[in-house]
This record gives C-alpha cells, structure tokens and sequence, in this order.
C-alpha cells in the first residue's frame, strides 16, 4: 500500500509481528524506516486514551467547581439580601411594638373612663414563651447571630399576634360597654324639665302651703311663667296622662333601667298614654292646676319604686330649645 500526505510519501509493509512505516522523500535517496509491533502501538494508545480522559475529566471538574462558585456566590448575594429584609422587618416589628402599646394606653384610658377594671399586666403577657432556635436549624444559614434573630421576630410576632386578638376581644367589650353606656345615659333624666325654672321647693320633709302641716315632699318645685314648656327629662313612654288628685293635671314618663318621671300642675298636656317621647320634647305646659298657691312645676324622679332627689340627676349645663 502506498500513502502520500503533505508532499510525503508513506508505505507500510506488515511483516510477521511487527509493522514497519517506509517514509520516502522526493527531494532526497534517504529512506526512513520505523518498526510498531502491536504492543508499542496498543500502549500508544492507552497513552493517549488516558490522556483524553485526564484532560476530559479536568475540564469537568473546573466546570463543576465553576458552577460551585457561581452558586455560592448567588448564596452569598441572597443572604446578604435576606439579611437587609430581616433588618428591616425587625425595625417594623419595633414599631408595631411601640404602637400597640399606644394602643393599650388608650384601652386602659377607655375602661377607666367607662368603669371596667383595667386588664391585668401578666394577662398582656397572653402567656408567650421564646422561640427554639433549633427550630431554624433548617435553614442554611452559617450566620447564628442571622438565626437568632430570626428566632427573636417569630417570638415577638408570636406575642404581637396573641396581643392584638386580645386587644381586639378588648375593644369589643369596650364597645358593648360604651352602647349600653350611651342607651342608659338616653334614658337618664339629666335635664332640669323646666330648663329656666326657679328652684322653690325641695325634696323632703316640708310644710305643705295649703294643708298647713309637714308633710313628705317626693319631688321639687320649679317656679315659672304659666304656659312656659315643660320638657321630657329622658326618652321613654308617657303611662300617665290626665288629672292625679291635688297634681292636677299630671304626667307621668316610664325609662328604662327602673327610672319613672312625674310632672304635676300642668296646664296643657300635649302627649297620650303609650307615646314614645324623647329627652327634650315638649310634654305640656306649666301651670296652676291641683293644690297649688302659683304656676309651678313639681317634678319627682322615681328609681325602682322609690323618690329620689331630681337635683342629683339634672345637669343645669345640658339646654334644650
């Protein structure tokens, strides 16, 4: 066989064990000979076999360490990411702090001024343990001070979370609290009925001007000009109206929470038995009629069956028109 490559000749003569490679040049007689037998050329190619494999493998390996790197420093940028957010969350968390405490200020401000008992400092407490950091073992994090203040948010979220549902069960009951403060305070009689009467008489004991003798007095007299308004002292449902003996002309109011109003020695009456009036509204006028020397207004305020000073009860800043 006769082989020519790059302006060379090439012959190979296989003889016996061995092959030999005959290199003729053009430019020159010389002739080379070069002897391979089989285990020259199998070794030959182990060598080179290895020597691929080496260079393959030392590319994988630089790749793989290249990729390690570049994940480890997608890590590292991450991390220091996380770090900033978790910074910035504990800052919240400092301020969500600060307000809910604002918060509880105002709550116990509320219950005293509603008369509830404030709520106890070891019930704020809500019964808040720390936050295992072990618990956070999971996450890859080399930082342990990053870890424990991880641990250190989920405990305050924990507290914050409990506090604000107990805050919110609070506000509730300050709320109920302050409608029913609000319906008994409508039904209070916290106006004078007469609201520029002159005090004449007042509750208690007292010599009766006609009768001549003393006499219990379950009410006040309030001194006006005859046909001067007479008001509703609170809302409620009139039960009475018309003649009452020595009242006269009478009315009487029925509130809730056990309170019941009466006005004697009316002149005209403007209301029925069974209409809802409300704190303010025109109920008659003031008048003479009944056992009365002058136009007048007398006014008893009634608790749960029993008279009572009206003057404990009006408040002579609250004006009605």
């Amino acid at each position: 066989m006769l082989l020519v490559e790059n302006n060379i000749n090439e012959g190979m003569v296989r003889m016996e064990n061995e092959s030999r490679f005959i290199l003729l040049d053009r430019n020159s007689s010389k002739i080379r000979h070069i002897n391979l037998s089989l285990p020259k050329i199998f070794i030959g190619l182990l060598v080179i076999t290895f020597l691929i494999v080496t260079s393959l493998k030392i590319s994988t390996e630089m790749m793989i360490k290249l990729n390690q790197n570049s994940k480890i420093a997608q890590l590292e940028k991450t991390n220091k990411l996380l770090e900033k957010q978790i910074f910035q969350m504990t800052e919240k968390l400092k301020i969500v702090r600060s307000q809910i405490d604002q918060i509880e200020q105002y709550d116990d401000q509320l219950r005293s001024q509603l008369d509830i008992p404030p709520l106890d400092a070891d019930v704020r407490k809500v019964g808040i343990g720390g936050s295992d950091i072990d618990n956070f073992n999971d996450l890859e994090l080399e930082n342990l001070d990053l870890r424990t203040t991880i641990a250190n948010n989920q405990t305050i979220l924990d507290r914050l979370d409990r506090e604000i549902k107990l805050e919110s069960n609070s506000y509730k009951l300050l709320l109920v609290t302050a409608e029913r403060k609000e319906d008994s305070l409508r039904y209070l009689p916290a106006i004078k009925p007469v609201p520029n009467g002159r005090l004449t008489d007042g509750f208690g004991v007292r010599r009766h001007p006609i009768l001549k003798r003393l006499m219990p007095h379950h009410g006040i007299d309030l001194a006006a000009k005859r046909g001067t308004p007479i008001l509703a002292t609170a809302d409620g449902y009139i039960i009475f109206t018309g003649r009452n003996g020595g009242y006269g002309k009478f009315v009487s109011i029925k509130h809730k929470y056990g309170f019941v109003t009466k006005y004697g020695h009316l002149q005209k009456i403007y209301v029925r038995r069974g209409q809802f009036v409300k704190r303010g509204d025109k109920i008659g006028e003031v008048g003479n009629t009944g056992l009365s020397t002058a136009p007048h207004l007398h006014y008893e305020v009634h608790y749960k069956g029993k008279p009572i000073n009206p003057v404990n009860y009006y408040f002579s800043d609250i004006k009605f028109n």
